[in-house]
């Protein structure tokens, strides 16, 4: 069996490259939303900007930890030039000061030591 994760780009404008472990897993255009099928395990989840600038992820990528048919949906925002990936709740996994650490949805579990 295999777990999804679930990406909605909520930019009108931009195109963002989803990166699991360093390699590209797909493109997700303007106002759109794609899924991607992953087996069990630990990934390191990063977004790249695909527009002309190449507009970077400023903040860290987060280390994600899907259990077997579990699904989790991510929300990608570029604010002050920066993209940030945010959980349902509306909280930024990938922020730049703190610590974040738990569960973001049933079997999902993110670590992120954020400097």
């Amino acid at each position: 069996m295999s777990s999804t994760i679930i990406f909605s780009n909520l930019s009108r404008n931009d195109d963002y490259a989803i990166l699991l472990n360093g390699q590209d897993r797909g493109t997700v255009l303007p106002l759109k939303t794609i899924t991607i099928d992953v087996e069990l395990g630990k990934y390191e989840l990063d977004i790249k900007g695909s527009n002309e600038e190449g507009l970077p992820s400023l903040c860290k990528p987060i280390q994600l930890t899907i259990a077997d048919d579990k699904t989790v949906s991510l929300q990608i925002v570029a604010l002050d030039f920066a993209i940030g990936i945010y959980d349902e709740k509306g909280t930024q996994l990938n922020a730049k000061h703190g610590f974040l650490c738990g569960t973001i949805s049933k079997g999902v579990h993110v670590e992120n030591p954020i400097t």
